[in-house]
């Protein structure tokens, strides 16, 4: 499912967060999200692209039940290792949300 990011249907950025969005057929259970993470080595060693990596989840985990459902694949710089935790929760509902809102709705999918 996460091959189908390589052209999404709806992105977005907020701030330091970046969001692709592709729906995904909803079945029996699906009403959450489904993140993937891209975090490049421009953002410092391993224990720094963790660090955010373990940030940018925490931030889904708050989030997740306040956008559509769908595969989401977020991204990040090297800037939001240095932003408030409660500034990058609103990024990443702003940005999951305008990608989400961003993708062509109908019933081809």
């Amino acid at each position: 499912m996460f091959r189908a990011l390589g052209r999404p249907q709806g992105r977005s950025r907020r701030g330091p967060v970046r969001a692709a969005f592709v729906p995904v057929p909803s079945g029996p259970g699906d009403a959450l999200a489904q993140v993937g993470y891209v975090i490049g080595r421009r953002c410092g060693n391993a224990v720094t692209r963790n660090r955010l990596r373990r940030r940018l989840r925490a931030a889904v985990r708050e989030v997740a039940t306040d956008v559509p459902p769908g595969a989401y694949l977020l991204g990040t710089g090297p800037d939001s290792g240095t932003i408030a935790y409660a500034d990058l929760v609103v990024s990443v509902r702003q940005a999951m949300a305008a990608a989400a809102g961003s993708a062509p709705q109908g019933p081809g999918r």
